[in-house]
């Protein structure tokens, strides 16, 4: 969970525009009968981290003056 919460807030404070379009709740938790487990938190961190990753791709370098 903390590696979540790091996670988030990395994208919240560094990417603020694409953040908000960033969905708190990930599609896979809807639709599971069962409880949810280790494995589910950890597919969402990945999936998190892969898009940390998208955005620092798709993000200009800073300019040095």
């Amino acid at each position: 969970m903390d590696e979540i919460l790091w996670a988030t807030e990395k994208l919240q404070m560094e990417f603020p525009a694409n953040y908000r379009y960033l969905s708190e709740t990930p599609l896979f938790l809807f639709g599971h009968e069962n409880s949810i487990n280790q494995l589910d938190f950890e597919h969402y961190l990945e999936s998190l981290l892969m898009q940390l990753k998208t955005f620092k791709k798709a993000s200009p370098m800073p300019v040095n003056m």
